[in-house]
């Protein structure tokens, strides 16, 4: 930012709100009477140079539980609206629906703003969070009495799969019944939990926030739900980007492997269409599945921890998430195979250390320049230098504007009072004398978020768990609060057990969609089919099918609990004629790369790019995807320039001439296995 522009920023984030609002629309409640608007504050923290009101707004739009009965129950959809930074946008917001299902995206206020801010040039950019998930999940679909009832076996449920070798944190099966039994009491009607009704919500959030014409951005789920918009409720619809998709008419939990396998697939197709990584590694395929089963059996021993199967398989799997930045790891793959066949760690260990893929910093570049003379070095020195002090202070800039808007939002919410309240309740709790005590009273706090936000609910938790000096003090406390100050207080209850809530809420809400709509074409049989042409095709052994297929058979055990609530035509391919685009990945692991042309050749004016060096996500992933993006939705009928595309094809590094490290020692016996 220039300091006119850091100047103008702080002025509006201390002054006083503008008299008139930046988003008149949810002043007025919303353009659209069917559908009434409802504004509120957003989650923080907001990314660097955002302002509530001014940039950015969130609410909720209320919308019909069952769009085919305008006059029956209505649900909630929270929401959030970027205005775009142009002074004369286009009249076309872009929605974007997130992927899950059971995820949602509007506590992820910040990391929305940044992916999209491309978009934004233009367009103003909507995000909600869908029907039964996450801010959107009333008490329709959130299970709060079970996840209090529940609590002591979800927390040792996340402490086992922190341990190392964890497969993850699973939902019990008698924790799925629970809550499909406390949803049934509830009088909730689960059947309306479902894609066809979320593609009408996207209409219905549209029009409320007034955007009767509008662009769909769709990712992962959200691929799934915008074909389903395409197809029935499409009015107002310009175009459509389909990233990292998932549609309907695939097996997706069938065909969970699929992904992984296509992903390492990738590699040695690229391998062998590059003469010299060809001829430096021949037979790659037959040689890592070889080296995943022997390290199997017995794995390589490093002061760094054991290399197995597992470990080398999760390192490929690890170039699909970008927050690792592994990208522009696959070029060394080949040498790390090869070496691990000789026992030598040289290219694992620098791939653990974070030497590799390279990081571009000044330093790099200053070891690489030459042809210089000295004074040209020495301006070339200086200017890298500069700019890296120049992103240091950045860096600075936006950690200090983050923290003035969340105090001024912390001030204007009262929160120094709900602080204090909450530091003193953690304390009493921490100092309560056993696990069982520690664990009821952990039990009691998660079941006030059923309660009405009142400070009786809150003196009822304090005299039945404390006494003494840390029941007058949490009393005192809980006096002086404000309603305010008590809704806080109760909010923050689910804050606190984010992690704990995702388990049950995340966990229950994916099976909710998945085990109601896609159980007619998903089963153990069609899985266990996808294993057998993965060993046969792909060359997977066993033991590496093994470890999806009782995911995903535990997954089908859970789902076989939930009603069945299928409809025809949703599994048929989408044949809409709008303008979409496809991107895939080919490091992604989530959604396999060949779905996405596969989508497209059904869609009359669809078009598919595959990124080499992309996972999940594939606008995360480089400025060639969001660029391709923003140039599609600005003229989705003209014919794009993907030749940045190819620009992400990985090179390989061919084998060192003198490995400078010597063969990692290999396990002597059990015994010193057992000793280690």
């Amino acid at each position: 930012m220039t300091p006119d522009q850091i100047l103008a920023f702080v002025l509006a984030l201390t002054s006083s709100p503008p008299a008139e609002s930046a988003f008149p629309v949810i002043a007025a409640g919303g353009a659209d009477s069917r559908y009434p608007v409802t504004s509120a504050p957003c989650p923080r923290p907001l990314a660097p140079f955002e302002i509530e009101g001014q940039t950015v707004a969130c609410g909720s739009v209320s919308v019909f539980e069952d769009h085919a009965k305008p006059d029956g129950r209505r649900i909630p959809l929270t929401f959030m609206i970027f205005k775009s930074r142009s002074l004369a946008p286009a009249p076309d917001a872009v929605v974007h629906l997130h992927g899950g299902p059971g995820v949602g995206i509007v506590e992820r206020v910040a990391l929305t703003s940044t992916l999209f801010e491309g978009l934004r040039a233009r367009r103003d950019l909507v995000a909600f969070d869908q029907r039964g998930v996450d801010t959107s999940a009333g008490g329709e679909t959130r299970c709060l009495a079970t996840l209090a009832d529940h609590a002591g076996d979800l927390v040792q449920g996340l402490a086992d799969a922190a341990k190392p070798g964890g497969e993850g944190a699973r939902l019990p099966l008698d924790v799925t019944r629970a809550c499909l039994d406390e949803l049934a009491a509830s009088g909730a009607d689960l059947s309306k939990i479902n894609t066809e009704q979320n593609a009408r919500d996207v209409q219905a959030v549209m029009r409320a926030l007034g955007y009767p014409v509008f662009n769909v951005y769709g990712i992962s789920y959200g691929t799934k739900l915008g074909l389903e918009v395409m197809r029935t409720a499409p009015d107002g619809v310009r175009a459509v980007v389909l990233d990292s998709v998932a549609p309907p008419h695939i097996p997706t939990y069938d065909t969970l492997a699929l992904p992984h396998a296509e992903s390492i697939e990738a590699i040695f197709t690229l391998c062998n269409a590059d003469a010299a990584c060809a001829a430096a590694y021949p037979n790659l395929k037959e040689r890592f599945w070889a080296l995943f089963s022997r390290l199997s059996e017995t794995p390589i021993a490093t002061s760094a921890g054991k290399i197995d199967g597992n470990v080398l398989f999760m390192l490929l799997a690890n170039r699909n998430a970008h927050k690792l930045k592994l990208q522009g790891l696959t070029g060394y793959i080949p040498r790390l195979v090869a070496e691990l066949e000789q026992g030598v760690t040289t290219t694992f260990d620098a791939i653990t250390q974070d030497k590799l893929p390279p990081r571009q910093t000044p330093e790099t570049v200053l070891t690489g320049l030459s042809g210089l003379d000295a004074n040209s070095l020495a301006l070339a020195q200086t200017a890298l230098r500069l700019a890296q002090q120049g992103q240091i202070q950045e860096e600075a800039l936006k950690t200090v504007l983050e923290r003035l808007e969340a105090d001024r939002a912390a001030v204007a919410a009262g929160a120094g009072l709900v602080d204090a309240f909450e530091a003193a309740l953690l304390a009493g709790a921490k100092a309560l004398p056993s696990p069982q005590a520690r664990l009821a009273f952990a039990s009691d706090y998660l079941r006030l978020r059923t309660q009405t936000p009142t400070r009786e609910a809150l003196s009822g938790l304090i005299v039945r768990h404390f006494a003494g000096e840390t029941q007058r003090q949490l009393d005192a406390l809980a006096g002086l609060m404000t309603p305010q100050n008590l809704a806080d207080t109760f909010a923050r209850i689910s804050a606190d057990n984010r992690q704990l809530d995702y388990l049950l809420v995340e966990g229950f809400q994916t099976q909710m969609f998945v085990c109601q709509e896609d159980m007619d074409i998903n089963s153990p049989a069609g899985a266990a089919a996808v294993s057998a042409r993965l060993q046969a095709e792909y060359l997977w052994p066993p033991e590496a099918t093994k470890i999806l297929e009782d995911f995903v058979n535990g997954f089908y055990a859970s789902c076989e609990l939930f009603p069945k609530h299928l409809r025809p035509g949703f599994h048929e391919p989408v044949t809409a004629d709008i303008p979409t685009l496809v991107f895939a990945g080919l490091l992604d692991t989530q959604t396999a790369a060949s779905w996405g042309p596969e989508t497209a050749r059904h869609l009359p004016r669809g078009q598919a790019i595959v990124l080499p060096e992309t996972g999940h996500g594939a606008l995360a992933f480089s400025q060639c995807a969001r660029d391709l993006g923003v140039a599609f939705i600005e003229n989705p009928t003209v014919a794009l320039d993907t030749s940045c595309v190819a620009g992400l094809t990985p090179s390989f590094a061919l084998p060192e001439a003198k490995p400078d490290a010597k063969p990692a020692a290999q396990p002597a016996s059990a015994a010193s296995e057992v000793a280690q």
